[in-house]
């Protein structure tokens, strides 16, 4: 193949040599594939790569094992059933590994295939170039932030935890800052702490200036000095309950994106829940009944669970209060978590008691969000789920219908579709309020959602609040060159009443352009009908977009500027003696 083919033409036929692991070969085809190859302005040579590249050094985590349990390379070699040779070519990283051989490696090793796979490596690479790109650090950017994965995680990990209590310091400091210039209170506070401390310093400097004064004029300024202390001293309690109150910034780190890193790096997926799950379903009496009143029998007779209407009142121990007004699709979700919460409790520990989390209510969130995972089980079984949305291309307002269930519950649904060998197509979720927060977010390698900040405002997942109901679909061109689909909508939570507004969202599914043929809603889209995005603005080098909120981030030490000295307001300098 010699001849140079058009962006996108050729990833199908790269994409073959890395599912049957011949990445090396894809490689080595590429520059011969694509002209762009060699500048890495492709974005299906870029993917082609860093797949390859991630799977090689697979090699050096295999024999670190190795030595770490004492077994020489002729042992292992004999287990695995191949040469000596052989194997030593894949601890060197210059042969791929893969497949039955792989899990062999796992099993003679005694861990567990994610320790010898790439996509947690993956993972950590994508959140290394987005915090990178965050800093302007370009040189960093691709293999250098795969290197570092594969070879060194846990600085990786360190790198992104520093960047990320550094990002929760800046929010806390502009948080504070916003309320130390609008709240009434802290303002008068500021104030009367910035006076005091200029009493205090004032008088102290006449006291270092003039040591010809006399007793009583020293005994005055030290006064001056002790009442000020204590003033300050009240001043400062009194800001500081005020900041530490219920309205105080949250801490780094918090429980959710605890959670969330958590989930990601399961890669949204976990297999023992999925296997799980039909031992609920295929138990759940028909009786002609709708399944909320199924699952609401089953709730009380097995467990002794009371479902009761928030209206009605009687909420307690025991009871499950209906929030009024709620849907059909909230409803059996509702049900279906607490059922899930209950008869997968094992399952759901055990997942817990693998993750690392910081607090009580860190591990507590992370139980409840796997019983919502369990809930989509129930309510959307893997298998019929995966083969309906293949038949219908995706077609969300289908699966919406044909599983009775809420946009955002498909959506998520459609995100955990990662069995090996089953797989759906591989989509990224992000869900944020009218404000442009993120409150939810589940990234892909090779296909992060921002955790740095805003997004892209140029995304359909913004412009899905001003399309009602519709469904918005958009192909939009990253500035590397690649192509995504993006498919928003908004939805609405809670009874919206003259007190109490709905809660409004919007939620997006994204997923690389070259799956477009799988899914409905890229019907029409084809490359001349593209939208020209970035990630969000702080890394995106579209100096002439309109929609631009800042200046893409260079990274300058900002240069300190000499400490200001305020006159005292009540002209306390004037009472120095005169000479």
């Amino acid at each position: 193949m010699t001849r140079a083919l058009a962006i996108g033409d050729h990833a199908d036929v790269a994409l073959r040599y890395v599912g049957h692991r011949q990445g090396e070969t894809a490689v080595r085809l590429m520059p011969a594939i694509c002209v762009n190859f060699r500048e890495r302005a492709c974005p299906a040579c870029k993917l082609i790569y860093n797949r390859s590249m991630s799977r090689i050094l697979i090699g050096r985590r295999i024999r670190e094992r190795r030595r770490a349990l004492g077994i020489s390379q002729r042992a292992l070699a004999e287990r695995l059933s191949i040469s000596t040779a052989y194997l030593s070519l894949i601890e060197n990283d210059k042969r791929l590994i893969a497949g039955g051989l792989l899990r062999k490696a796992a099993d003679a090793l005694g861990v567990d295939l994610e320790f010898l796979s790439a996509s947690r490596d993956a993972r950590l690479a994508d959140d290394l170039t987005e915090l990178t790109s965050a800093l302007g650090l370009s040189e960093l950017e691709g293999q250098a932030s795969t290197d570092l994965a594969s070879r060194h995680p846990q600085w990786a990990r360190t790198l992104i935890r520093l960047h990320r209590d550094l990002q929760d310091a800046r929010d806390a400091a502009l948080t504070l800052a916003d309320r130390l210039n609008r709240d009434p209170a802290l303002v008068t506070l500021s104030h009367q702490t910035l006076t005091e401390i200029t009493a205090i310093r004032s008088a102290a400097e006449i006291l270092a200036q003039y040591e010809t004064l006399e007793t009583d004029q020293r005994r005055r300024f030290v006064d001056i000095i002790a009442k000020a202390s204590d003033q300050l001293t009240a001043s400062a309690r009194a800001m500081l309950d005020m900041l530490e109150g219920p309205d105080a910034p949250t801490p780094a780190a918090t429980p959710a994106r605890e959670v969330e890193d958590f989930i990601i790096d399961h890669g949204n997926f976990f297999e023992t829940i999925e296997d799980a799950a039909p031992r609920i379903v295929d138990t759940l009496p028909g009786h002609g009944l709708g399944l909320s009143a199924v699952l609401a029998a089953r709730l009380e007779e097995r467990h002794g669970v009371r479902i009761v209407r928030a209206e009605d009142g009687g909420a307690g121990p025991g009871t499950i209060a209906l929030p009024a007004g709620a849907p059909e699709a909230t409803v059996r979700f509702t049900l279906a978590r607490e059922l899930a919460a209950r008869e997968l409790a094992d399952a759901i520990e055990a997942i817990a008691a693998t993750g690392s989390f910081s607090s009580d209510e860190t591990r507590r969130r992370a139980r409840n969000a796997l019983a919502r995972y369990g809930a989509g089980t129930v309510l959307m079984p893997y298998d019929r789920f995966l083969e309906t949305a293949e038949a219908r291309r995706y077609d969300l307002s289908h699966l919406q219908a044909r599983f009775n269930a809420s946009f955002e519950q498909v959506a998520h649904r459609l995100v955990t579709l990662r069995r090996p060998g089953a797989e759906g197509v591989p989509f990224a979720f992000v869900r944020t309020d009218p404000a442009g927060n993120i409150s939810k977010r589940f990234s892909l390698p090779g296909l992060r959602m921002p955790q740095f900040g805003g997004a892209c405002p140029l995304w359909a997942l913004y412009g899905a609040f001003s399309a009602g109901d519709r469904l918005v679909a958009q192909r939009a061109a990253m500035p590397d060159g690649r192509h995504l689909l993006l498919v928003a909508r908004q939805v609405r939570k809670g009874t919206p009443s003259t007190v109490e507004p709905e809660a409004r969202y919007a939620v997006m599914l994204a997923c690389d352009a070259h799956h477009g043929h799988r899914i409905v809603h890229a019907d029409g889209l084809g490359p001349d009908n593209v939208v020209p995005v970035g990630w969000e603005c702080r890394s995106c080098p579209r100096e002439a977009c309109e929609q631009r909120a800042f200046p893409m981030l260079s990274v300058t030490a900002p240069r300190p500027s000499p400490p200001a000295r305020s006159s005292h307001p009540d002209g306390l300098l004037d009472a120095a003696p005169r000479m």
